[in-house]
């Protein structure tokens, strides 16, 4: 049987939406997608009861006051509303020891959950930072990140790679029990894990971007969350 995979979605001028590259990857590793609305306490065991794996796809900034900042000047649009829900399905798969991918965002959210923060805007607040917003064309490959885990070299193979890149926020202090997994080279944060966790994993870049276009690297990437939703 293909595992299930929940996939939480946008929430854009109030409409709910996903990008179809999510879903190919999701597909095209062997895995069924299936989108999940804005959780609410009431309905976000019954969602995850329905599935074997979680992705945290990305989208919109995180609510500051989520990890006990005001607003940076720069800071983009938020919904609430999603924070809200992204958070619940995430604390809720954690606890299910169900395997977690986060994606850009959903990093950041992971991060958030566990009780870390962002660093809400990369040009303003980092000296010497990389482009990490590169142009619309999303399947080009930026910026180099190099691999820090056992783990994600045994993801991805390499000890380093390039990827694509499109954030202004990231991982600042982290959550309890996340490590670095990848790092640009300027320091910024493009890889986490939760070290006790069997599969609670997020990347900053977007493989959903580059897997449908045979990057082997984000191939690999869904490859290994597919198969550990399997188990």
């Amino acid at each position: 049987m293909k595992p299930i995979i929940g996939l939480t979605m946008y929430d854009f001028d109030k409409k709910l939406d996903i990008n179809n590259a999510y879903l190919t990857s999701i597909e095209q590793a062997g895995g069924i997608p299936v989108c999940i609305p804005n959780a609410t306490k009431e309905n976000a065991e019954a969602l995850l009861n329905i599935i074997d794996g979680l992705v945290l796809i990305g989208g919109a900034d995180i609510d500051p006051l989520l990890f006990g900042e005001e607003p940076h000047r720069h800071i983009g649009s938020v919904v609430r509303k999603r924070d809200d829900s992204d958070i619940l399905l995430m604390n809720e798969a954690y606890n299910r020891q169900m395997p977690i991918l986060g994606i850009c965002r959903g990093q950041q959210i992971m991060n958030v959950a566990l009780g870390g923060t962002i660093i809400q805007d990369i040009p303003s607040q980092m000296e010497n930072a990389l482009l990490h917003k590169q142009s619309s064309k999303r399947a080009e490959l930026a910026h180099t990140v190099e691999v820090a885990t056992p783990k994600f070299k045994t993801i991805f193979g390499e000890d380093s790679f390039r990827v694509n890149t499109f954030h202004h926020q990231s991982v600042g202090q982290l959550g309890k029990g996340l490590v670095v997994s990848a790092i640009a080279k300027d320091g910024i944060i493009e890889g986490i894990e939760h070290e006790s966790h069997p599969y609670c994993v997020a990347v900053q870049w977007h493989p959903e971007e580059l897997a449908p276009h045979g990057n082997i690297h984000a191939q690999r990437l869904f490859e290994s969350f597919i198969n550990a939703c399997k188990k």
